[in-house]
């Protein structure tokens, strides 16, 4: 199996110290849910539900296609460089 080594600074340490004890669960399986949760690449559970929940002609694939499409745009930003 695969390991994964990473460099934090003392105050984030202190936090995920914090964060796993608070779980129960080991370092390696908190971390490794946490990576799993975010590379999840499937909708919440339930979340389809939703879709009919506010008044509106389109469907949910139509309403899902948009939120995809605004998604892949990059986001503007200002320029603080000045």
């Amino acid at each position: 199996m695969p390991q994964l080594a990473i460099y934090i600074d003392d105050d984030l340490s202190k936090k995920l110290n914090k964060a796993i004890k608070a779980s129960g669960k080991s370092r390696s399986r908190w971390v490794a849910d946490l990576i799993t949760e975010k590379l999840e690449d499937e909708w919440p559970e339930r979340f389809f539900e939703l879709a009919g929940s506010w008044a509106g002609e389109e469907t949910p694939e139509q309403i899902m296609s948009k939120i995809r499409k605004g998604l892949e745009q990059p986001e503007s930003r200002e320029d603080l460089s000045s």
